[in-house]
């Protein structure tokens, strides 16, 4: 009744302020026409420039009027709280009733709708918006834990990371990560909370064991790539390390006794150029660190029942996707140039490919697995919501996420193909097809 009622207020408003406007239009001119014989009166010049001062104050005059005649209907006909049907009031019948919004000047948000719905729905993106933050938070701490124990393992190998590998896995996790930002809460509000602190059982043991499992594959790679290389090739990393220091040294050094300016320009060329040796060890941990990382990303986002799923976050699952792929294509080496590119050292075997690739899998099962046993011990409810969700997918849910993969790989080969013609008009049946379907 209310909504009725409402609409009814609305159409009057707009009606009203329709004639009113075209009321004001036709005395635009009479306006003009006025001004003009006060300026001539006034023995004022009349001339262009005058003329287009007298229209600015007659828009002017008119958009003031209909501002006032805005507000004036607004008092009458905005209150359909009070009366049954909105009718025509004068200015000493409208009673000062308060409105939705009207409590407090102070409130931190007001809804002016004559409805609980929004109520409903600040619920639902405040459920969204608290478990973005965990999330957020347990990301950020695993990820340090893991790249902490890997710089650790990388120093005390006398080794370091090589530039170009920390700004390609940095740029592709970097997209994954900023993809939290893009999710959206879900139309249906759920029965089930979801957890709100880091020290939830839930939560805390999750981390632990998945900070356990990230770091006993790391050590298991560690081992496993010291011991294949040998001291000998650890040697001469570490040699090689200990020359380059040394040269940047006596650069800065002569830079000094010569007067020049000690600071170096570190652009993106000066960093990309910056010489390594490729080893074993590096590889190893690169890929491993890399897919951990991705790992962690995968296993804590929860999605539904409050926010959208993985499949339905489709540059996060896209990034994922491209940062997986990437890991398999180095480490099975199809691309040797790519390896080369970011300073990858090649696997002596297939053996010993696969046992690295067994790392990366223990990581990404294992972490997954353990998070979801223990949300099923300690938050059943929530593992039976999740459960409950999965069971509802159906096969027509990944149809969008299979046109974005299509328009994304059709993209790239498009764009892989250099031929401005095909550029053209593709972007010309996009426009034609995808973004105006009915046409």
């Amino acid at each position: 009744e209310l909504k009725k009622r409402s609409l009814e207020a609305s159409r009057l408003q707009k009606q009203l302020f329709s004639q009113k406007q075209k009321e004001l239009m036709s005395k635009q001119k009479e306006w003009m026409q006025e001004e003009i014989k006060a300026r001539q009166d006034r023995g004022e010049d009349v001339g262009v420039m005058a003329t287009f001062s007298i229209m600015r104050s007659t828009m002017s005059r008119m958009y003031n009027e209909l501002k006032e005649e805005k507000s004036k209907l607004a008092k009458k006909y905005g209150n359909v709280y009070d009366q049954e049907k909105p009718t025509e009031a004068t200015e000493d019948t409208v009673l000062p009733t308060v409105r939705p919004g009207d409590a407090s000047v102070a409130a931190p948000f007001t809804s002016r709708a004559p409805s609980v719905q929004n109520v409903v729905t600040l619920i639902r993106q405040g459920r969204c918006t608290l478990l973005s933050a965990l999330q957020q938070q347990q990301i950020m701490m695993l990820e340090c834990i893991i790249t902490a124990y890997t710089l650790a393992a990388l120093s005390l190998e006398g080794a370091r990371s090589s530039q170009r590998q920390m700004m390609a896995s940095s740029w592709l996790i970097m997209i994954a990560s900023l993809s939290f930002s893009y999710s959206k809460p879900v139309d249906a509000l759920s029965k089930v909370r979801p957890l709100s602190s880091l020290f939830d059982p839930a939560v805390f043991l999750s981390m632990l064991g998945q900070a356990a499992i990230h770091l006993a594959c790391m050590s298991y790679a560690v081992t496993l790539a010291t011991t294949t290389m040998g001291e000998e090739k650890l040697r001469e990393v570490v040699e090689f390390h200990k020359r380059d220091d040394e040269a940047e040294a006596a650069l800065l050094a002569a830079q000094e006794e010569g007067g020049a300016a000690a600071e170096e320009d570190w652009d993106f060329w000066s960093m990309w150029e910056k010489p390594f040796l490729p080893n074993l060890m590096n590889t190893v941990i690169f890929l491993v660190e890399t897919s951990q990382i991705i790992a962690i990303l995968f296993v804590n986002y929860k999605g539904r029942p409050w926010m959208n799923g993985l499949m339905e976050n489709h540059s996060l699952f896209l990034s994922i996707f491209l940062c997986v792929t990437l890991v398999a294509t180095c480490a099975w080496g199809y691309f040797p140039q790519l390896n080369t590119l970011i300073h990858l050292e090649p696997f002596p075997d297939d053996h010993f490919r696969w046992q690295v690739m067994g790392l990366v899998g223990a990581s990404l099962v294992g972490t997954f697995l353990w998070d979801r046993i223990i949300v099923a011990i300690f938050a059943r409810p929530i593992f039976q919501a999740m459960i409950d969700s999965a069971k509802s997918t159906r096969l027509k849910d990944l149809r969008p996420l299979v046109m974005t993969v299509f328009k994304v790989v059709g993209g790239v080969l498009l764009l892989g193909s250099g031929n401005i013609l095909l550029w053209i008009g593709a972007f010309y049946a996009y426009r034609r097809f995808f973004r105006n379907p009915e046409a």
